[in-house]
């Protein structure tokens, strides 16, 4: 399971993935299998029903299969570690690549071409108020208070009619 997070609160930091440890496997079906053989030994150590069913073929499948889970969940706790380094290089890079971009803005400037160039974004230039506001303001709407024969009431048995 993954959880988004912010690194140490630094709020100029994008986020970043912090994994779990993945859930390392059992099997139900390999502990009653295990508790089953047992209590079989405890009849006859070389039980045998022809047709391939024996003791000595269970004990190798219950064996195969707690040497595959094994082998299983030794990759789950490499995949783990490899998941870390991804994360910590990952993030190094990201470092050097803002140490670059910082580097381009000290010697050519954040407003420069070769800032935009590098992934820059340039710095926003405020825009200036025309002196004269391009439309005049229109001019307010009269209301006038009219007898209830001629116009709808608005509910306080006052009727109101707008006109400009």
């Amino acid at each position: 399971m993954d959880v988004r997070a912010k690194v140490h609160g630094q709020t100029d930091q994008p986020l970043q993935e912090v994994s779990m440890a993945r859930l390392k496997r059992s099997s139900s079906g390999l502990e009653k299998a295990t508790r089953r053989m047992a209590g079989m030994r405890s009849i006859n150590d070389t039980l045998e029903f022809g047709n391939g069913l024996s003791l000595a073929e269970y004990a190798a499948r219950i064996q195969a299969l707690q040497t595959q889970l094994s082998s299983y969940n030794t990759m789950l706790s490499g995949l783990d570690e490899m998941t870390g380094q991804l994360a910590l290089m990952e993030q190094e890079l990201q470092s050097y690549s803002e140490k670059m971009l910082m580097s381009v803005a000290t010697r050519y400037g954040k407003d420069s071409l070769q800032y935009m160039q590098a992934g820059g974004t340039p710095r926003k230039h405020s825009t200036r108020r025309s002196a004269t506001p391009p439309n005049p303001p229109a001019p307010p709407a009269m209301v006038t208070a009219q007898p209830a024969e001629t116009s709808k009431t608005n509910g306080k048995g006052t009727n109101v009619t707008l006109s400009s």
